[in-house]
């Protein structure tokens, strides 16, 4: 894709969100690029999404050298993927990441098979994932702050939707990148994003009162986009009736394939599934929920 055909949005002033056509797709996932020395990404996306980016860095006249950081959400392969074979091409960057993912990122080989299980067919769509060196990694404190030129940019501890999750919030501009702490926001849709295997409900509870407090003006999201902040308490509801509605299914039904494919069920009827990989996602959400019970109920 050439340069001027390149989907990317200035969502902010210095702050623009490229669409890397995550699984194939527009319009389901994407990497923030601030602007400034240094600038900075924000997720990586997977590796099948790095020419896109360094496309869009030429297209914003950032030099690669210039690059100072990529602040990852989490690990999961869609927002931490292409990190590694970014900092082959991007010199002077360093990955920002929370302090129980880093490992994961200089040895991949768990994360991966993680991911294989989770996604299942879908894997081949994750690309593949290059070793970081730990001298590139900068495990992030809750609460630590990175100076950016114009952004100050607050790493906020973020759990439940994984325990490796962090939030960015530009305390001056109150943007608040969300990852999937708050969802997926798919064609002015919240979809829950509860997937295996470390999804907890009262740790995202608790980390959506604690983003709400931050007052942020506008979330950010990597799924897809900027929102308003009234999407926090929406999601806050959202969650509580989803992860309901998923044990109540679960009670008459007697394994994981027939309570998938009846909440998918349910949801479309209501309204709640997309078409393309919004559907899959859905259904590994359904999937997280179920291992959530029962770790919860003492099962596993």
């Amino acid at each position: 894709m050439t340069p001027s055909r390149l989907p990317l949005t200035e969502v902010h002033p210095g702050v623009w969100f490229l669409d890397t056509n995550q699984f194939g797709a527009a319009g389901q996932g994407g990497v923030y690029v601030l602007g400034g020395k240094p600038a900075a990404l924000i997720e990586a996306g997977t590796s099948l999404a790095q020419e896109r980016i360094l496309t869009a860095l030429e297209r914003l006249d950032i030099a690669r050298e210039d690059v100072g950081w990529i602040f990852l959400t989490h690990i999961h392969l869609d927002h931490a993927g292409g990190a590694g074979g970014l900092l082959r091409e991007l010199p002077a960057a360093k990955v920002v990441v929370h302090t129980r993912g880093a490992r994961h990122l200089v040895d991949p080989s768990r994360l991966v098979a993680s991911v294989k299980e989770a996604v299942r067919e879908r894997f081949p769509l994750y690309g593949t994932v290059v070793p970081i060196s730990e001298e590139r990694l900068h495990a992030a404190q809750d609460g630590e702050v990175f100076s950016l030129g114009q952004f100050r940019i607050r790493a906020v501890d973020a759990p439940g939707h994984a325990p490796h999750h962090l939030c960015y919030f530009a305390e001056g501009q109150k943007l608040l990148f969300t990852g999937d702490a708050v969802g997926l926001y798919l064609e002015g849709t919240l979809i829950p994003s509860t997937v295996p295997p470390s999804f907890d409900l009262d740790l995202s509870l608790a980390t959506l009162d604690r983003l709400a407090a931050l007052n942020p003006q506008r979330l950010l999201f990597t799924h897809y986009g900027p929102g308003s902040p009234q999407l926090l308490p929406q999601y806050t509801a959202l969650l509580r009736s989803w992860v309901e509605r998923v044990a109540e299914i679960r009670r008459p039904h007697p394994n994981e394939a027939a309570v998938v494919e009846r909440v998918l069920v349910e949801a479309e009827r209501d309204g709640l599934v997309l078409s393309g990989p919004a559907r899959g996602d859905l259904a590994m959400s359904v999937r997280g929920v179920l291992v959530y019970l029962d770790q919860r109920e003492g099962r596993t």
